[in-house]
Order: structure tokens, then sequence, then C-alpha cells
């Protein structure tokens, strides 16, 4: 833990006679929803004490809230400040008072505002360095099952852009669909209709062609060209429960070449070797630079801007991105961690490829919970 400003020297006491704290939206923080089980539209203040968990929440979402999130107990502020409109720092005081003075455990983005009030009241906290809520990481039956169910939904989408690209007609290089140039928005509209229809939104879709797909984040835009690659990274959230899932294929439309053939080639091997390697108690690190030696065996060394220079994988769950990382660093993999799996390779003059898949970590291997066909030549 990481102390910040005067009087908040707790991280020596026992973890067990403090209150973990926090104050967001579950819309937009993955350790509330986590504990709320479901959405609402305002921050509000949620807690945790010897295991149980508690809430305050506002007069139009207390309903909702006590009937159905999974707290144990839901307050309304005046059930706890004799106050018509308290503030948030007297709630957090009558938090105290009522759990007899314990220390506060804060999450890394509590809001600043509150953290110089706590100061000025001289309330005792620390901030978490890492996660909040590491249990996160390993995930249930029922919460694969989710991620199983968002990468359903990718699935449906990439037979949607697979058909696209089949019936798109090659002219001068470029590819023409439905009367038009066929661009990278437009798959990206067709791709957002169909995971909505599947229960889930997708943003921020990757659709990158050509020398954009050298760049792993960058969305793409534009006129699709023939014979190029075209790096399709779908990353929907579940409506229903928040859960994400995560998928990246890369497609080509018209003839490859054989330097893209050998490139492609390259990258399959090292992800099935990522896939092969992932069980319980293996080093993350180990399979990282392990795929990177792989790269550099089939000449495709790496520096920081070409080759393979991002992490082989992350969590995925009721964030995008969140532990464990596959990377540099180490980390012994646990049974039930839920990652994805997408080296790549990328170069400006060539273009780029990524191949991604979701698994569950296993006693003796993985469960993949993403499926779709590795045909890439449309």
């Amino acid at each position: 833990m990481e102390d910040y400003g005067e009087g908040t020297n707790s991280g020596d006491r026992n973890r067990t006679m403090s209150i973990k704290l926090t104050y967001a939206s579950p819309e937009q923080d993955a350790d509330l929803l986590y504990w709320s089980g479901i959405f609402t539209c305002d921050p509000f203040l949620a807690f945790e004490v010897e295991g149980q968990r508690y809430a305050i929440s506002n007069v139009l979402e207390i309903d909702e809230m006590r009937h159905n999130s999974k707290f144990d107990e839901v307050f309304l502020p005046r059930d706890l400040v004799d106050q018509e409109n308290p503030r948030t720092i007297d709630l957090i005081q009558h938090i105290l008072e009522r759990f007899s003075q314990r220390d506060l455990i804060l999450p890394k983005n509590f809001p600043a505002h509150l953290v110089l009030k706590l100061q000025e009241q001289g309330i005792n906290f620390s901030v978490v360095k890492d996660e909040f809520l590491p249990e996160r990481s390993i995930k249930s039956s029922a919460e694969m099952i989710q991620v199983r169910k968002a990468c359903a939904v990718i699935a449906d989408a990439f037979w949607r852009v697979r058909s696209i690209l089949a019936e798109a007609e090659i002219r001068d290089k470029f590819l023409y669909y439905d009367g038009g140039l066929l661009t990278s928005e437009r798959i990206r509209m067709e791709i957002a209709y169909i995971c909505f229809e599947g229960g889930a939104i997708a943003r921020e879709t990757i659709i990158a062609c050509g020398r954009d797909a050298a760049f792993p984040h960058n969305r793409g835009r534009g006129p699709l060209k023939a014979n190029e690659f075209i790096v399709v990274d779908i990353f929907p959230r579940l409506i229903e429960s928040g859960y994400y899932g995560d998928m990246t294929r890369t497609l080509l439309r018209g003839q490859p070449s054989k330097a893209q053939i050998k490139m492609y080639d390259a990258v399959k091997i090292v992800q099935n070797q990522a896939v092969s390697q992932i069980r319980a108690g293996k080093n993350a690190k180990e399979i990282h630079e392990d795929n990177m030696k792989t790269f550099t065996k089939l000449g495709y060394p790496s520096t920081d801007a070409t080759g393979f220079f991002h992490n082989t994988g992350h969590g995925v769950g009721l964030a995008l991105h969140e532990n464990p990382s596959i990377g540099e660093r180490d980390h012994y993999l646990q049974n039930g961690e839920v990652i994805t799996v997408e080296p790549g390779l990328y170069y400006p003059e060539i273009g780029g490829v990524r191949i991604e898949d979701v698994v569950a970590v296993a006693e003796n291997g993985v469960e993949l919970l993403s499926n779709f066909s590795y045909e890439w030549v449309v």
C-alpha cells in the first residue's frame, strides 16, 4: 500500500481492522460493478468491513439497489446522518464512527477532492498500489460463461466481416461493396450492429488496413485495399452483465504475397506456442520471453516500434484490460484466470498481423473461451 499525506500512516495496521471504501459508478468502475452486480447512473459510496459489503444509495436507485444488488445492506444518507443533504465526507465520518474508527483503504482512482477532505479531517487512510480487489482476477464458472458469451457475439461479427469482404469487388487495388468504396468506418458500423443484436456494445473497434495495421491501437480509417493485411480487433461489452470479450483476426481480401504468408504463419506459430505453454503455475514472463525468442528465430527481431513490441496478453473480465499481464513482469498463472493470447508483428512497409483469443487458465492447460476460424485469405 502507498501512504498519502499527513495522518495517513495506516499501512502497518492489520488490514482486517480497516474499511475498504470506494466512491464511483459501476458503469465506469469494474471493482464497484463486481461488488454491486448492477449498473447505476450515479456514483455512490460503497465499503466492505470484515467481508460484509454496504452501499449508500440515493432515493432514485434505492429500490433497485436493495432488491437487485449484491450488497449485504444498502442505506439512504438520512439513515446514517440526521441532515437533509449530508456531504460525502460526513457520510464517511459516520461510517468510521459506526465501525469503531477503523482506518480506510482506498483504490487508486478514489476522487482527489475526497482525498483532500480526508486529509483536512485528519482521517487515516492508505491507497492500494495495485488492484483494489485482487480476487477479481480469478473468475468463477459463471463469469467464464459471460466472457464466452461475449466472445460468441464477436464470432458472429467476424462472420459478417468475412461475408462483406468476400462479396467486395476489387477495383484499382481498392475494395468496393454495396455501390461504393468499402471503408473501415463501414465495417465498424456493421460490427456495432451485429454486437448490439447480440446484446453487447462495441466501441473503438479496430479495422486497420495496410500501414495502419502496423500500429497496434490504430483504429483504422478510410478505404480498405485489396491484397493488404486488415487487422480486425473486436472487444464488446455485454449490456446486461458488463463482461467483455476480446478477439482479433487478421484478414486479407485478394492474393497475399510470399512475405505476407511468411509473416502471418510466424504469428500463428507463436500464438500456438503460447497457448500450449499456459497452465496454472507457469511464469507468464517466461511465456512472453519464449515468444520473443521464437519470433527472432523465425526472422522477425523486434525493436521498440517494429516486430513484436507489446505484451503477449492481459486479463479480461469486467474491465477490458485487467490483471494479470502476460509480459515482462513475473507472474505465476493461477487456475481460473482469464487472459488473452495475442502475439503480433508490425512493420510499416508491409502492415501488421495480430491473432488474439481468450483462454481460461486450468491446472493442465487452458479452456478456450473464444472461437473463430483462422482462415485469413478471403
